[in-house]
């Protein structure tokens, strides 16, 4: 009984994190990004609250986001072993690839380079801190491109592992399809240099992106909470 409490209790857990990583989506989506006017006011950035506070939203995102899509993996593991394990191992490079994206962004560039940058004493201090923030830009990127790839794969593979299901997993796993489709569409115009794609993908992320997954992570909230009735009746 104490195990399967514990069970139980990690499946609302998850639930609560998907509802969590449905408001950090809204956040990252729709907060406004701060508007500079050059280098300078660039690297004042470190100072910028809104700005910080973006990065950290950022942070903390795919930590309650992998830990619903661990509540998925339990409950879906048995019926789709192959999409639910792989589509895992890919969720995880994701989320830990944007953490430590997030974590050079906030502890690197904005608590050592940039102020650095400013305080400098000489020209030479200057121009080593210069390149250490402009050469963020590449290492940021190079992360990013495990993120998108990451996170299209997890997601493809997580959401036909959803269309089997009845009502709201079926609908999960279209949503979730659609969103993996375009993240590795976006992933391939980017690195591969397909820019065809560009249009319609441009137009997915402006028009449907960030309206469905802030939905689809409240979706998968409540889907995995009604799934708790499920496994709470199989014991009694």
């Amino acid at each position: 009984m104490t195990k399967n409490n514990n069970y139980i209790n990690f499946l609302k857990f998850a639930s609560i994190c998907s509802i969590l990583g449905a408001i950090t989506t809204t956040l990252a989506i729709f907060l406004p990004n701060p508007e500079t006017t050059g280098f300078d006011s660039m690297a004042m950035l470190h100072q910028n609250t809104l700005y910080l506070s973006k990065l950290w939203i950022l942070f903390i995102h795919p930590q309650v986001n992998i830990i619903a899509s661990l509540g998925v993996a339990a409950l879906l593991l048995h019926r789709k072993p192959l999409h639910i394990i792989v589509g895992t191992f890919f969720l995880i490079v994701w989320a830990y690839t944007e953490m430590s994206q997030q974590a050079l962004l906030i502890d690197a560039l904005n608590q050592y380079w940039r102020p650095g940058y400013l305080g400098a004493e000489n020209e030479t201090i200057k121009a080593t801190f210069l390149t250490l923030i402009e050469g963020t830009n590449g290492i940021s990127d190079s992360k990013y491109f495990l993120v998108i790839y990451g996170f299209g794969l997890g997601s493809l593979l997580y959401g036909f592992a959803f269309i089997p299901e009845l009502g709201l997993g079926k609908w999960i796993g279209v949503a979730l399809i659609f969103i993996g489709l375009l993240t590795f569409l976006s992933f391939i115009r980017y690195y591969l240099g397909v820019g065809f794609l560009s249009p319609v993908v441009d137009w997915c992320y402006e028009w449907i992106y960030p309206y469905l997954q802030p939905l689809v992570r409240i979706v998968i909230g409540l889907w995995i909470y009604k799934q708790i009735t499920v496994e709470q009746n199989k014991v009694t």
